[in-house]
């Protein structure tokens, strides 16, 4: 059974919602990276873990997520032993691939993306330590 890792909230800013997750909820700040088209920052320790995903550019996926959608939750991710074998699996489920094979994540990580195809739009990411 996969627990959850944490949980991924698309922010127009991670600055300006900094304070809320910080201030608000009491979760302390644990790291900032930037990737070519998002920036991320972790929040919270343990099992209470939040990733702001901010877009760099409106064009970018996560962009286009909160255009439509708004600001709120992008993502549940689950830590897997072996992301491979979880998309394998969530393909065979009928989940549609997002990403087709693992890929380099936040932290160190490996990851992969998939949809469920669920009217709430939430995906599923697959985290490997």
């Amino acid at each position: 059974m996969p627990a959850i890792d944490h949980l991924g909230w698309a922010v127009r800013s991670i600055d300006s919602a900094r304070p809320h997750f910080e201030e608000g909820l009491g979760l302390g700040f644990q790291s900032d990276e930037h990737f070519p088209e998002v920036r991320t920052a972790f929040f919270g320790a343990g099992p209470t873990r939040i990733e702001l995903l901010e877009p760099l550019t409106p064009e970018s996926e996560l962009g286009r997520f909160i255009s439509r959608r708004g600001e709120g939750l992008h993502h549940l991710a689950l830590r897997v032993d072996d992301v491979a074998a979880a998309l394998a699996e969530a393909q065979k489920l009928g989940f549609k691939l997002i990403d087709k094979a693992p890929r380099p994540g936040s932290r160190g990580t490996t990851v992969g993306v998939v949809d469920p195809q669920r009217e709430d739009g939430v995906l599923v990411q697959y985290v490997q330590a």
